[in-house]
């Protein structure tokens, strides 16, 4: 369980750097206030992880995140995150399943219920953005 609560909060710190890199990315500002806030979640989302984690392990787990170079436009963007969340929320919602310690079990949940928000805009934004110009 240890290397899974890395892998979750190593996932979350990058999902919250991506989030920013996107909004600057974006023209419209509805989508980079929501890509903010989303940004600002998945900063939340690590630290209850972490705190999880130092209750278990006695330590904080706070990986250095490699600055990411951001390829391609702003819908790649948008597609690779959301690919990102989709994985990460089906994994969140595994453990829950299988999960014994209630605490672990009730964050995981909360997590993947703040994800599936997200995946939800997400898809938005690119259902806009692969609309046909009017």
């Amino acid at each position: 369980m240890k290397e899974e609560f890395q892998y979750y909060i190593y996932t979350e710190k990058v999902l919250a750097d991506l989030y920013r890199k996107a909004a600057a990315l974006a023209t419209a500002q509805d989508e980079r206030d929501a890509l903010l806030t989303f940004s600002q979640a998945a900063t939340k989302n690590a630290e209850y992880l972490n705190y999880l984690y130092r209750q278990e392990y006695g330590t904080n787990f706070d990986p250095m995140i490699p600055d990411t170079v951001i390829q391609g436009n702003y819908r790649s963007v948008i597609d690779e995150i959301t690919k990102q969340e989709i994985a990460s929320f089906l994994k969140y919602r595994k453990n829950t399943i299988y999960q014994d310690n209630v605490d672990v079990k009730e964050t995981m949940l909360y997590i993947s219920d703040v994800k599936l928000g997200h995946i939800l805009s997400l898809l938005g934004i690119l259902t806009r953005l692969n609309a046909p110009e009017s």
